[in-house]
């Protein structure tokens, strides 16, 4: 009885040192918003939502000019009439002129903060800076919220490959892979758009995947749970959905030379065709003209990606699994740029849904 009634003790102690903090008395960071200011220094903008009495919100930020992150947090504290929390953070943007600047450092602090959580989002944005973005009003929910259900239904649904900041930390850190992010454009002061992927090398974005690209990108980078594609037969357009998808990478040596194979395997349903009747030579006949147009756009992309040094599909990341005592140096400066590549699609049309 002694040994439950300590342990009782014990837990009633504990539970009386934790501090208690009233969540309307506490600015809860929705969002935070980075650029690049005068002198290299971050101009800071943080994102939060103040809940009126009438159960409406107001999307409130903080701005300052700052050497460091930690420093933008510093001041912000001093504007803030509440404590700032960043635990409820649920994304993370860059201005254009930053990322083609570098940000690195800004991953890194993000990375070892305690208080953010490893699966928050992070984009960059064209043209407007973080700022901007983050000053706008969208949604029903708070901005944050918002950018959030943006990104990640259209990782889920769409053409942008899954990332967050667990992952962009790991490609980034990787010497066979090259990180990139989702870039995000404001239309107005209540619209987001996505409109392409920047591809970051030694911490600066060097190339962009334009919008009506992003779906071989993909393709060759992650897998689709779900999707939609519209494809040409003839004189007629279908609309290939429920797109399932998965790649895998085949590495061949021989003397002197490295080929990689890269087989995407596509499952799909036609939802919408233009023709009369889709007949099993109609499915075929888009089967095929899907497995080609995947060949020549993901080709193509891939021999863009050789010829400014970046890989972000981690070709060499296989090339270094299948070779002991590998060295990075030798894939940066001679294979990737010699090497042979192949993408040998699959497409399986499993139904013709509703049309036939």
């Amino acid at each position: 009885m002694n040994k439950y009634l300590l342990i009782l003790l014990c837990a009633t102690l504990l539970t009386g040192c934790v501090e208690k903090q009233i969540i309307d008395e506490l600015n809860i960071e929705t969002a935070q918003g980075y650029d690049l200011a005068e002198n290299d220094h971050l101009k800071g903008t943080l994102l939060y939502v103040k809940y009126l009495p009438d159960k409406s919100f107001q999307n409130q930020t903080l701005t300052t000019v700052a050497e460091t992150s930690r420093d933008v947090l510093t001041a912000l504290e001093r504007r803030s009439s509440d404590p700032l929390v960043t635990g409820g953070i649920q994304a993370v943007l860059f201005g254009e002129e930053l990322a083609n600047h570098g940000f690195v450092r800004l991953i890194d602090s993000l990375l070892r903060d305690p208080n953010v959580g490893s699966r928050i989002l992070l984009a960059m944005v064209e043209k407007d800076s973080a700022q901007d973005v983050l000053e706008g009003n969208y949604g029903f929910k708070g901005n944050g919220t918002y950018i959030k259900n943006l990104l990640t239904h259209n990782m889920k649904n769409r053409d942008v490959p899954k990332l967050n900041l667990h992952l962009f930390g790991n490609y980034y850190a990787s010497r066979g892979r090259d990180a990139f992010l989702p870039i995000l454009k404001k239309i107005n002061d209540n619209t987001l758009e996505i409109v392409g992927i920047g591809i970051f090398s030694i911490n600066k974005v060097v190339y962009k995947v334009s919008e009506e690209k992003m779906f071989y990108f993909k393709l060759m980078v992650d897998k689709y749970s779900e999707g939609s594609k519209i494809v040409n037969y003839g004189k007629n357009e279908a609309v290939i959905r429920s797109i399932h998808s998965k790649n895998k990478i085949k590495i061949i040596k021989s003397p002197g030379k490295l080929h990689a194979n890269i087989y995407i395997n596509v499952d799909a349903v036609v939802r919408e065709y233009s023709g009369k009747k889709v007949s099993q030579k109609v499915i075929k006949g888009l089967e095929q003209a899907m497995e080609k147009d995947i060949k020549k756009e993901c080709l193509k992309m891939l021999h863009t990606f050789q010829d400014k040094g970046i890989d972000p599909v981690g070709l060499g990341e296989y090339v270094k699994s299948k070779t002991k005592h590998y060295n990075y140096d030798k894939w940066w400066d001679e294979d990737y740029k010699k090497i042979t590549l192949n993408v040998i699609p699959k497409v399986t049309i499993m139904e013709s849904g509703t049309v036939e």
